[in-house]
C-alpha cells in the first residue's frame, strides 16, 4: 500500500535537498491594487498571534520505540475538492503533498512506527465504524469521522474521552484551542479533537473571497483596509456589495451562463452558518461550570444579526447577491471564477483548487463581525468536517496520542506554512492575503452544536430562510428550539453519566 522504507529514506533525502532551494515570497508577485496599506501588525485583532512554535528539540518527545508495528489511520476518501490526506503515498513535486511526506517520514523514524492510511467511501464512514466498534475488533489505531457522526459513536460509547489520555500535549498551539476549548463539556469530557495534520478542517473554513480587478475598475479602495480599520462588518460587506453589481446590459438579474452582469456577491446557503457564527451568534454555549444550554433564547442581539443578514441575502432584485450551487449556476466555477461577482462567500478550498484558471487575481478576507465593538473574528468551519477520535476498540490508546501528537506538531510547523504558499500563488499573489489567512486560520470554529446532534430543529431551516432574506421566520424558529434542544442536551451529559 505505501513505499517501502528504504525509498522513502532516498526520496526525502532528495526532498530536504531539493527544499534547500529558495522560494518566492508572496510579496514578489504583486498585487492588481494599489493602495496605502496599514502595517497589519499596528492593527490589534486583525491577524492571529505570530506561530511562536518551539524548536524541533524543545517538543517534548516520548522515549518509546514501537518496532515498526503497523499504526491504521481510518479516514475518508477526498470529497468537495478538498485535501483529506492524512500522509502521503510519495513524493510527487506538490508541495503540500509532499510537506506531508516528509512529516510522515520523520514520525515513522523517531517513534519506529509504519503508518498507514485506509481510505473509506465518503458516505460509509459512520457505518463502518460502528459495526467494527460493536464486534470489538482492534483494528484502527485512530478515526476521523464527520463531526455530525461524533455525536452518535459517543452516545454508544464508542469513543474514548481524550482528557483520559496523558500522551496527547493537549494544550499546544499545535490542536485547535477554540475547538477544544467548546467541545469540552463539563471540564473534562472531550471525544474529538483537530489539528493540522488532517486539512479538511482548514479546507472547509469560510472567508470573503473579492475579485481584485473588478475592485479595482469600480475604484473601490482595497477591502483590506476594511478589515485593518475594524471596519469589515456584515453591514460593510453589503454596502460594498450593492456597489460591485453590475448589469451590464443583459435583460435581468436571472443568471444566464452566457450574459455579461456582474454581481456584487455570489454564494450558497451554507454561507448562513458562517455568517451567524462571524457575528459571533451561537446555537450554544456553556456556563460557568461548562455546562451547555441553548443560548439562542437569551440572546440580545440575534434577531438583529438575522435581519442585517437577511438586508443581504434578500436583495437580488438588484443583483448585489446571488445564491447558486447547481449545475450551470455555481458560486464558484459559474460565477466568481468567471470575473462576475465583487465577493465570494466560500470555502479556503476554493482558493486552493478550484479558482486555478481565472484571470484576475482575488484577495480572501475573514468572516465579517457583526459590528465595531465585536472583539474578534470568527471563521466557521464546514459543518462534516472530519474531526480525530480514538475509538474504544484501539487496545493502546497511549500510543495512538503519541503519534498523532508528533504528527501533529509537524503538519504546524511543516505542512501549514507550505499550504499558505499553495493559497497564495494560486491567485492571491499578494502579502496581505497571508496576514487574512492567519487570521481566518486563528480564529476557526466549529459548531459543536451540530457534533452533538443537538440543533436539527433549528439550524436548517435557519439557513434556507435565511439565505432567500426571510428573517421573519427566526422568532418561531427558536420557540420550537427552545422546547427542544434542552431535553437532547440534558440526554447528552446523562450519557456522559454513563460513560465515566
Amino acid at each position: 500500500m505505501k513505499t517501502t522504507r528504504l525509498l522513502r529514506l532516498l526520496v526525502a533525502l532528495c526532498l530536504c535537498l531539493a527544499m534547500l532551494l529558495p522560494f518566492a515570497s508572496c510579496a514578489e508577485t504583486g498585487t492588481d491594487i494599489e493602495t496605502e496599506m496599514t502595517d497589519p501588525s499596528d492593527i490589534a485583532n486583525t491577524t492571529a498571534p505570530e506561530n511562536t512554535e518551539p524548536e524541533e528539540t524543545s517538543y517534548p518527545f516520548l522515549d518509546v520505540d514501537y518496532g515498526n508495528e503497523e499504526f491504521l489511520i481510518y479516514n475518508s476518501e477526498p470529497k468537495y475538492n478538498m485535501l483529506m490526506d492524512v500522509i502521503a503515498d510519495e513524493v510527487n513535486g506538490e508541495p503540500v503533498n509532499d510537506a506531508q511526506y516528509n512529516a510522515m517520514l520523520k514520525v515513522e523514524e523517531k517513534y519506529h512506527i509504519d503508518l498507514v492510511e485506509y481510505n473509506c467511501l465518503w458516505d460509509n464512514t459512520l457505518t463502518e465504524i460502528q459495526n467494527l466498534c460493536s464486534t470489538g475488533e482492534d483494528i484502527y489505531d485512530v478515526t476521523y469521522l464527520k463531526s455530525t457522526d461524533v455525536g452518535t459513536m459517543f452516545t454508544r460509547h464508542y469513543l474514548f474521552n481524550l482528557y483520559d489520555i496523558e500522551s496527547f500535549n493537549i494544550d499546544m498551539p499545535w490542536w485547535n484551542q477554540q475547538m477544544k476549548e467548546d467541545a469540552t463539556i463539563l471540564g473534562n469530557h472531550l471525544y474529538y479533537l483537530s489539528s493540522d495534520a488532517h486539512l479538511m478542517a482548514f479546507e472547509g473554513t469560510w472567508g470573503i473571497y473579492f475579485n481584485k480587478g473588478i475592485a479595482e475598475n469600480i475604484g473601490m479602495e482595497s477591502p483590506y483596509n476594511e478589515v485593518y480599520n475594524n471596519t469589515w462588518t456584515l453591514e460593510r460587506l453589503t454596502e460594498l456589495a450593492k456597489q460591485g453589481a453590475m448589469q451590464n446590459g443583459d435583460p435581468s438579474w436571472e443568471f444566464d451562463i452566457t450574459g455579461s452582469s456582474v454581481y456584487g456577491m455570489a454564494s450558497f446557503k451554507n454561507l448562513i452558518n458562517a455568517l451567524m457564527v462571524g457575528c459571533n451568534e451561537h446555537y450554544c454555549l456553556k456556563d460557568a461550570d461548562g455546562v451547555p444550554y441553548f443560548a439562542m433564547e437569551k440572546s440580545t442581539t440575534v434577531y438583529d444579526v438575522a435581519d442585517t443578514i437577511a438586508a443581504l441575502t434578500g436583495s437580488t432584485a438588484d443583483g448585489t447577491y446571488i445564491s447558486a450551487n447547481s449545475t450551470g449556476k455555481h458560486y464558484t466555477k459559474d460565477i466568481f471564477a468567471q470575473n462576475r461577482a465583487l465577493f465570494m462567500g466560500g470555502e479556503l478550498k476554493a482558493g486552493a483548487s478550484e479558482l486555478n484558471n481565472m484571470t484576475n487575481a482575488y484577495g480572501i478576507l475573514p468572516i465579517p463581525k457583526f459590528n465595531a465593538d465585536q472583539e474578534n473574528y470568527l471563521s466557521n468551519m464546514y459543518w462534516g468536517s472530519l474531526l480525530l477520535t480514538i475509538p474504544t476498540t484501539c487496545a493502546d490508546p497511549e500510543r495512538t496520542a503519541a503519534v498523532m501528537d508528533l504528527l501533529s506538531y509537524y503538519a504546524w510547523v511543516d505542512v501549514l506554512p507550505v499550504y499558505y504558499e499553495r493559497l497564495c500563488y494560486r491567485g492571491m499573489r499578494d502579502a496581505e492575503s497571508v496576514a487574512m489567512l492567519e487570521t481566518i486560520s486563528g480564529t476557526r470554529f466549529l459548531n459543536w452544536a451540530i457534533a452533538y446532534d443537538w440543533i436539527d430543529s433549528i439550524e436548517p431551516q435557519l439557513n434556507t430562510d435565511l439565505d432567500v432574506g426571510r428573517s421573519n421566520t427566526i422568532s418561531s424558529l427558536i420557540k420550537t428550539a427552545s422546547r427542544q434542544v434542552p431535553k437532547l442536551i440534558e440526554k447528552t451529559l446523562a450519557d456522559f453519566e454513563q460513560s465515566k
